[in-house]
């Protein structure tokens, strides 16, 4: 059976797999010191450390780059496309090396993918990218002429968890409509029909519920008056706003798990917690507009979804809609190898970006 090499980069971590099909044989988190990033001062110049640490690892587990049939790697910020698996090629490399569509970690990522294609002749693809853009055009209008809603949110599990809800059902992807809740450091909600999401919630622009670190909607108001607190400084409020806002803001730190036992005798955290469920469960509703409330099933997914303080009043809240199914935490990496998988035996065709 062919084998696969799966990575997903991370700010501060490297995760990679091998995968024999859709099997698992070795994965590994391999968490970075600031120190060892601090003499990089971009992304662009991990790239060389990145590789070295993949292909170490790959050494100790007794691997090549020749061994392998496909490289899999997480998509990253890059031009708008649709969903399915991707090849990279010298248009992506330079989408993700540009930054203009933004910078993160998964860029890098796809650059590696990139070399070391070039290298083997081995085909390197990404499986539906953050930047999975399948709105409906009434949905892409923002309401400020020249200025579009961005689609950006966490396509890969997404999908990944309504194929595995479909598959224990018996139903067919493409014939039921769903709303995902991806709820980790950034919260993203989604509404799918025919396994496309026509409407999401864009966190890392700022809509939609506040998260454990991630602050929600705003009002301009709100906005002004705080870049006037920063001084003008646009890049500092950005940072603050991304990694500083929601749970954050209020107690110093984004652990939820701790927030929530704290919840059982601090009134204000119990307060706060309710209020960011809240904004959970009126973003599903919200999203049931777009299918017209023909809701199969409500998925909650990501790291908060292990918290029943937090999936148990969700799923009261929105029960008029449709019921919850729960798939805690997210498994990327078995995601970008089920999508390569696809690739490989023919079941997906790849898309190639000219």
């Amino acid at each position: 059976m062919m084998k696969i090499l799966v990575v997903n980069l991370g700010s501060t971590s490297t995760k990679a797999g091998i995968y024999e099909g859709k099997t698992s044989l070795a994965t590994e988190t391999i968490r970075h010191r600031k120190e060892e990033l601090a003499s990089l001062h971009t992304l662009l110049e991990q790239r060389d450390f990145r590789k070295g640490v993949i292909e170490s690892w790959l050494l100790a587990q007794g691997y090549s780059l020749d061994d392998f049939a496909v490289f899999s790697l997480r998509g990253g910020l890059i031009r708008p496309i649709p969903g399915g698996v991707y090849q990279i090629n010298a248009t992506v490399a330079e989408d993700a090396r540009s930054g203009h569509y933004g910078e993160h970690a998964c860029n890098v990522g796809l650059l590696l993918g990139y070399d070391w294609s070039r290298s083997t002749g081995i085909p390197a693809v990404f499986v539906d990218a953050p930047c999975t853009d399948e709105l409906s055009e009434v949905a892409r209008i923002s309401g400020f002429k020249g200025v579009e809603r961005t689609s950006i949110f966490h396509a890969l599990n997404a999908k990944r968890v309504i194929r595995l809800y479909c598959k224990e059902k018996g139903l067919d992807p493409y014939g039921h409509s769903f709303i995902v809740a991806h709820m980790g450091g950034g919260i993203s909600v989604s509404a799918w029909q025919k396994l496309k999401a026509i409407d999401i919630n864009n966190g890392v622009d700022g809509e939609g519920p506040f998260s454990p670190e991630r602050v929600g909607s705003l009002t301009h108001k709100n906005i002004f008056s705080l870049l006037k607190e920063y001084g003008g400084d646009t890049e500092a409020l950005r940072k603050a706003l991304y990694y500083r806002g929601g749970l954050m803001s209020y107690f110093g730190t984004n652990d939820a798990p701790a927030l929530t036992k704290r919840a059982e005798t601090e009134p204000e955290v119990a307060l706060i917690l309710d209020a960011m469920i809240y904004n959970i469960a009126k973003q599903i509703g919200a999203l049931a507009i777009p299918i017209k409330g023909q809701v199969e099933q409500i998925l909650l997914t990501g790291g908060l979804a292990h918290n029943p303080r937090v999936t148990a009043p969700i799923c009261e809240q929105v029960a008029w809609i449709a019921g919850c199914t729960i798939y805690p935490g997210e498994d990327e990496l078995a995601a970008l190898a089920e999508g390569a998988w696809r690739f490989v035996t023919g079941q997906e065709e790849a898309l190639v970006i000219e």
